[in-house]
């Protein structure tokens, strides 16, 4: 289950408001796993992003990361679906 996050959702950082791009439910050998992917961007390579962008990543990884119980965190920034479930 693919699911865009409403821009409403807002996560506070030290950094100001972050909205995560969208998350993925699914099943894979036998196990459920929720992604939430945070940052949608044309590159796969966090050394191209400015480092507002590259501190969002982060800050929300760590969000979720300090509420997860067995939640898989994508913490790299991805180009689009078909790429990003090619590597999960």
């Amino acid at each position: 289950m693919f699911f865009k996050i409403h821009p409403r959702f807002k996560i506070k950082t030290p950094i100001g408001s972050y909205n995560p791009d969208w998350a993925v439910f699914l099943e894979k050998d036998g196990e459920q796993k929720l992604y939430f992917v945070l940052e949608t961007k044309g590159t796969t390579s966090l050394f191209d992003l400015r480092s507002p962008e590259r501190l969002k990543i982060h800050c929300g990884k760590e969000h979720f990361n300090a509420l997860a119980d067995g939640i898989q965190i994508s913490e790299e920034p991805v180009k689009d679906w078909k790429e990003f479930k090619v590597r999960i």
